[in-house]
């Protein structure tokens, strides 16, 4: 069977130039940009100018602003090479040259290694985002670069240089394979590839698929909600979400050739759709996944449904923790904080953590300590106490446990959220603006973890949060206790909210939002509370611009509550 490549696990390198001209044959790079992509993240870019050796005309000037001036002590092609190969990486991860009509630009790069007669030329998979624009964004008139950014709301710079074109690009790039993993079950390089050069269905002629189940595409709403898939004997098969019904349903029956062999054997077997209308993407989500555990549709267990986002965990429960990355959360009675939006964030936290706190770096899930024990190079560098062999007493490591649990979570001076603040004005006075940018977003990262996304994990046990969502005129509002859903409301927002029975629940679970924090029994998770706690937390992870929350704290009165559910 041939090997296939997880979308995440390729690296994906978004490739811009500007040139003299149209022709990769004749015209040359007068300009480089690229930007790589690691575990559905930017994690590095370059860029250089280069001396294109001929003339470039006043025409390509005016677009890009490149002069002939600009470029005379610029690097030639030949010259730039070991760092762009150096810069592509010599592993044997699967690589892919992406960009906006992105033949244009593998055909210069291409054309100049040739001329270069480089040996050392990489093997790329090519995919291009205009293509994906075409298949995905279908009802957008343009799918120029800028047309396609201002549809996603992707800022840009300026446009016609190419390391602002090709982060323009690497932004959409996510944005893309965010949408064909979670909405549309793909979950290998090799869909995508094929995806961008399917047919596109244009509804002159009705799928054969579709044409089973005697619907129209317009049958369905464009509102949230739960679809289900049933066979020609009323077998329920396959059961999905979608925050546009319409949309996703017709996703299924667009695209004529070239589905993966999941959807294929679904499509195979469809004989009638229905479908449930939720308030939300959010109630669509929870209601899906109650939905699948209670029906247990064959198919669903055969799609994998959503890409987490990083957890860190701290594994408490054991005599000895460790604190590592962790994408899935257990009924562990483990520490877990998070989901963070960014695996960058997780990553630097991890290093901070192992760099200035002593906990154990050993590879033994659980730790028996003996006198006689050796100590390993952790203990020798200063990085461990090396409690295995009671070097370090067991109450003295689970104070330095203590300790990295309080530079995570709080925000005293010698926290994370500290420490990325102080680090970030430093870079800032020294004008090293990037960096300072750099260290901004994982502190923003941190900071909405700490502020409301951590607390819908099983390690935070003593927290309430009410998550408000509008749509239309309405509003829906979610209590959560614990990270467990404990109630549900949709409001008209124009309703008098001293009317709705949100007061006689906030009356009668005055326990619930009020009593002292310190107090709180820890809750063990059931297997469907903790895939719930998923759902949530994930969708937060993914919505943190979309979303209103508010913690519910010891000070916290009803009228607080009231003004929040109230506010427009």
């Amino acid at each position: 069977m041939k090997k296939v490549t997880p979308i995440y696990d390729a690296v994906y390198y978004v490739c811009d130039v500007e040139t003299t001209g149209l022709s990769a044959v004749f015209n040359r790079i007068t300009e480089i940009a690229i930007v790589k992509i690691e575990n559905g993240e930017i994690t590095d870019k370059f860029q250089t100018l280069i001396n294109p050796q001929q003339h470039i005309p006043a025409g390509i000037t005016q677009l890009t602003g490149i002069r002939n001036e600009d470029v005379v002590n610029a690097p030639t092609f030949e010259e730039a090479l070991p760092y762009i190969n150096s810069f592509f990486g010599q592993s044997n991860e699967r690589k892919v040259f992406a960009g906006h009509n992105v033949m244009f630009d593998y055909k210069f790069v291409n054309e100049s290694f040739k001329r270069a007669e480089w040996n050392g030329k990489e093997k790329f998979d090519v995919l291009c985002t205009c293509k994906l624009a075409r298949r995905l964004l279908k009802r957008l008139k343009s799918k120029s670069l800028v047309n396609v950014a201002d549809h996603l709301e992707i800022n840009q710079q300026s446009f016609h240089r190419a390391l602002d074109d090709s982060m323009t690009t690497a932004k959409i790039l996510l944005k893309f394979l965010d949408k064909l993993y979670n909405d549309y079950e793909f979950e290998y390089l090799e869909e995508v590839l094929k995806f961008q050069n399917s047919k596109i269905y244009t509804g002159k002629m009705k799928n054969p698929a579709l044409k089973k189940t005697g619907k129209s595409l317009k049958d369905f709403p464009r509102s949230p909600g739960v679809y289900k898939f049933y066979n020609k004997n009323g077998e329920l098969i396959y059961i999905g979400k979608a925050k546009d019904l319409r949309e996703r349903i017709s996703s299924y029956f667009r695209h004529n050739s070239e589905k993966n062999y999941k959807l294929e054997k679904i499509l195979q077997y469809v004989n009638d759709i229905e479908t449930e209308i939720t308030d939300s993407e959010l109630s669509a989500l929870i209601l899906e996944s109650k939905l699948i555990k209670k029906e247990k549709p064959r198919f669903n267990s055969a799609l994998k449904r959503y890409r987490f986002h990083p957890f860190l965990k701290i594994d408490v429960q054991n005599k000895y923790p460790k604190i590592e990355k962790v994408y899935e959360i257990e009924n562990d009675g483990a520490y877990y904080y998070g989901p963070f939006s960014s695996g960058l964030t997780v990553n630097r936290i991890l290093k901070e953590v192992n760099e200035n706190f002593k906990l154990r770096k050993c590879d033994f899930k659980f730790l028996k300590p003996a006198e006689n024990h050796s100590t390993c190079m952790y203990f020798e560098m200063g990085k461990c106490n090396a409690p295995c062999n009671f070097t370090q007493s067991f109450n003295d490591y689970r104070d330095e446990v203590e300790n990295v649990h309080s530079y995570i979570t709080s925000a005293n001076c010698y926290s994370i959220e500290s420490v990325y603040e102080k680090l970030m004005n430093k870079l800032a006075e020294e004008m090293e603006f990037e960096k300072a940018a750099y260290i901004r977003d994982r502190l923003n990262d941190v900071k909405r973890v700490m502020s409301y996304q951590k607390v819908i994990t099983s390690a935070i046990n003593d927290k309430k949060i009410i998550i408000k969502l509008d749509s239309g005129s309405k509003r829906e509002l979610f209590f959560i206790h614990n990270g467990k859903l404990m109630q549900t409301f949709t409001i008209q927002k124009d309703d008098d909210v001293s009317q709705i029975n949100v007061l006689d629940y906030l009356s009668e679970t005055t326990e619930y939002l009020f009593f002292s924090l310190s107090k709180f029994i820890k809750h063990r998770f059931s297997p469907g509370e903790l895939d719930e706690i998923k759902v949530i937390s994930n969708w937060l992870a993914q919505n943190k611009e979309r979303n209103s929350v508010l913690e519910i704290k010891d000070d916290t009165t009803r009228d607080d509550i009231l003004k929040f559910i109230g506010e427009r």
